[in-house]
């Protein structure tokens, strides 16, 4: 039982790395100058007082980034989680996504650029 409980560990621990550097090792630039893409580039950025000032200079509710803003075509949610930004989704009072995947670490070739674009 022991056995099972520390290669479940790892397998978090390694699962969490890899969500890690996926946001470690992509860059994030906007496509536009639009509310909707400031708000995602916020989140881009991990920090929920930074998504906080970006909201409260725009004039935006929590509610309204949360219910109706979609990065790149993805819900806030499903964009946050898909790179990792935890602490994006904590301040917005959120919980990423979870689920299991296997990622080919023999496929990571430098840094991946990611031009981002939110809803208007």
């Amino acid at each position: 039982m022991k056995r099972t409980t520390l290669l479940g560990s790892a397998g978090a621990v390694l699962l969490g790395a890899l969500s890690m550097s996926a946001s470690a090792q992509s860059k994030f630039i906007a496509a536009d100058d639009s509310i909707g893409t400031q708000l995602c580039m916020a989140i881009t950025k991990d920090s929920p007082h930074t998504l906080r000032n970006e909201m409260k200079d725009n004039h935006v509710r929590k509610t309204v980034v949360v219910n109706k803003l979609q990065c790149n075509d993805l819900t806030v949610r499903q964009f946050a989680s898909l790179y990792g930004f935890d602490r994006s989704l904590k301040g917005l009072g959120m919980t990423p996504l979870t689920e299991t995947s296997i990622h080919d670490l023999a496929k990571v070739h430098g840094d991946k650029l990611n031009v981002i674009t939110g809803s208007h």
